[in-house]
This record gives C-alpha cells, sequence and structure tokens, in this order.
C-alpha cells in the first residue's frame, strides 16, 4: 500500500510540472503578441508569406494628347523668279506641289520685281482651266483653309506693304480624294491669279497639276510676306 501511495504522489507531482510549464509557455506566447500589438517589435509575418503592398494612389499616367500642327510642315519649291519684270511690276511663280497622306499643298509666290512700291492685302481671286484654256467648272476656290484642312493655317487678311524685292505668299490647299466613279476625276493644269492690286493677273502652271479628285473645293489662304 505504501509503494501504492509514493507512485501515485509521483504521477501528481510530474503533472503540475508539466502544467506549470504549459503556464510559463503561454505567459511568453502572450508577452510576445502583446509587443507586436503594441509596435516594440516587428510584427510576424502573415501564415504563407503573404504580406499587403502599398496602395499607389496616383493612377495610371494618361497618354498623350495629339493636337493639330497649325501649319503643315513641308518642303517649299523653288519659286526664283527668272526673266525680265513684266509691266505690271509682279511676277507670280508656283512653287511645287507637296502631297501629304492625301492633302496637298501649293505655294504661290508673288514678287514685287519693279521699283515702285504697293500694297497687297486679303485673298488671291483664281481662275482654274485645263491644259488647252478649257475653264474647270464646279469647283469652290475658299477663302480660308479650315473647310479643307486644319493643319495648315491661315493667316487672315493682313495689309501688306511690298517693296521692290519684297515676296508674298499664298498657299492653296486641297484634297485628291475620288469617290465619285460616275465623273472623271478633276484636274486642273493652269492656275490664272489676280492679286486685286489693279495690275492684271499672271497664269501659272504647277507642276504637277492640281488633282483635286471629286472634292470640288480649293482652299486659299491669306497673302502673307514671303
Amino acid at each position: 500500500m505504501g509503494t501504492k501511495g509514493i507512485k501515485g504522489s509521483s504521477v501528481r507531482l510530474s503533472t503540475g510540472r508539466a502544467a506549470a510549464v504549459v503556464a510559463a509557455a503561454l505567459l511568453v506566447a502572450g508577452c510576445g503578441t502583446q509587443t507586436a500589438a503594441g509596435g516594440a517589435g516587428p510584427a510576424d509575418p502573415a501564415p504563407g508569406g503573404v504580406h499587403a503592398d502599398t496602395l499607389d494612389t496616383r493612377g495610371p499616367t494618361p497618354p498623350p494628347t495629339a493636337y493639330p500642327s497649325a501649319e503643315l510642315p513641308y518642303t517649299r519649291g523653288p519659286a526664283t523668279p527668272s526673266g525680265p519684270c513684266p509691266d505690271s511690276g509682279m511676277r507670280i511663280v508656283p512653287g511645287l506641289t507637296d502631297p501629304a497622306m492625301g492633302l496637298r499643298v501649293l505655294d504661290v509666290v508673288l514678287t514685287n520685281c519693279g521699283e515702285g512700291t504697293f500694297e497687297l492685302y486679303g485673298y488671291p481671286r483664281l481662275e482654274l482651266a485645263e491644259s488647252d484654256g478649257t475653264p474647270v467648272e464646279g469647283v469652290r476656290v475658299l477663302k480660308g483653309t479650315k473647310d479643307v484642312t486644319l493643319a495648315v493655317g491661315d493667316p487672315g487678311p493682313r495689309r501688306l506693304t511690298l517693296r521692290p524685292g519684297d515676296s508674298a505668299v499664298t498657299v492653296l490647299v486641297w484634297r485628291n480624294t475620288y469617290a465619285d466613279t460616275t465623273n472623271p476625276p478633276v484636274t486642273v493644269d493652269r492656275v490664272t491669279v489676280d492679286p486685286g492690286l489693279g495690275r492684271g493677273t499672271q497664269t501659272v502652271v504647277p507642276d504637277p497639276p492640281l488633282d483635286l479628285g471629286s472634292t470640288a473645293r480649293l482652299g486659299t489662304t491669306a497673302w502673307r510676306k514671303g
């Protein structure tokens, strides 16, 4: 009977020690949790290694906005006056036609080759013809370019004083779209220019000709200093 009592006491003692160890472990774990929550130590990583990234509130970068240019950059053709000066004291010559994705641009240059000074204002008056002189009908010659394109700016009418040797430029703008197959495309071989000076007109031959297709519109800019 005494021996059984001793063994029973031993079992109860072992159980008490085990309870003490578990209590101590829980106390340590509780302190560790309190420390992380209180900010005194590093927080434990989330299970599985998952962690939260910093949220970027700036949003996506918007794409660049494209704006039409005020003037279409193009290479101006040679328009160097040659030969004797006409009696009118002015010489009008065409540059080279510059194509750009169906858009056509042509400089027409007026030069004061005389000895006097004159003033120029507004838009040129144009008459269009085929190579044999037959008038081209049904084409609207516009004051301005906005009904043809926004890529070529029109400065609007300005009063220009042209002294001997000075030049002024008007820009002709059109598209060569051809959508009406019931009629042949319109081609202009000769352009008669009246600058509005009371000094007569001059006819220029653009090279290549004006291929207006079926658009029936020809835009012009006001005269500006060349």
